[in-house]
């Protein structure tokens, strides 16, 4: 008789932390998956990972209030390594924004799906690019199996060590910013030697309409360089979620990754 309330339980603790993984992870925890689809892919993977790690999970909690304790910091763990996914994800929205402003089409705003909202049209681009890149590349196995890894650094009901948690987490969002200035390097060089080029020539020549002149001219030269550089600054990104994920599979959040 003991044995279905230990199953249940050790099946609940891992679909916390997974579930709350599942409803950030990039792909997956997108706004265009209904959440039944990210459920029920989350209680798949809890019913798969739950007997790799039973023997990490404690056993259950006599009182109530120790039991909702461990879901909650269950579910605080899966939240802040789907943060640290997310982030990497979020390099493309930043990495579509400074293209936009580069090449004069900051204003042009479509619908992007990974987000539920409006952004900016080489964000939408690049993240459907970068989600189907991921998946191409079966990179979402790494962070799978950092999921199963997360729970030989940090067990159900021990002390989880925040600080390095904290750090992981802002190592991932500098990162994040870092990775969107490489992608966009050739725009920002493009608009710096654009704009020195526009001034230059409003000095010498004041009376001709530069921006009337420059604006198309800034468009059409924006749109030829992001298709000939986008490429490679993808490869970039996609190399460091790669070795992101491979961090999270082998030393997890705390201490290697």
């Amino acid at each position: 008789m003991e044995f279905v309330p230990a199953t249940i339980w050790a099946i609940g603790l891992v679909f916390a932390r997974v579930g709350a993984l599942m409803m950030l992870v990039p792909g997956i925890g997108d706004q265009f998956v209904p959440a039944r689809i990210r459920l029920m892919v989350a209680l798949f993977l809890a019913f798969v990972i739950a007997p790799v790690v039973a023997a990490q999970v404690p056993p259950l909690p006599a009182q109530p209030g120790a039991m909702a304790a461990m879901l909650v910091m269950e579910v605080l763990i899966g939240l802040g390594i789907g943060m640290a996914t997310r982030m990497l994800f979020s390099t493309l929205a930043t990495a579509g924004a400074i293209a936009g402003m580069q090449t004069g089409l900051a204003m042009a705003m479509t619908f992007d799906p990974t987000q539920g909202s409006q952004g900016a049209i080489f964000g939408t681009f690049l993240a459907i690019l970068g989600t189907t890149l991921v998946f191409q590349a079966d990179a979402h196995h790494w962070f799978i199996a950092g999921a199963v890894n997360t729970y030989n650094l940090m067990a159900p009901g021990e002390a989880v060590p925040w600080g390095d948690m904290a750090q992981y987490l802002i190592a991932a969002f500098a990162r994040s910013f870092l990775l969107a200035v490489q992608i966009t390097a050739p725009l920002l060089l493009f608009g710096i030697i654009f704009n020195i080029a526009l001034g230059i020539l409003n000095r010498v020549a004041p009376l001709i309409q530069v921006f009337f002149i420059a604006q198309p001219l800034q468009v059409m030269l924006g749109l030829a360089l992001f298709m000939v550089t986008a490429g490679a600054g993808m490869l970039v990104w996609l190399e460091a979620v790669v070795t992101a994920g491979r961090d999270l599979a082998s030393g997890g959040p705390v201490g290697g990754g």
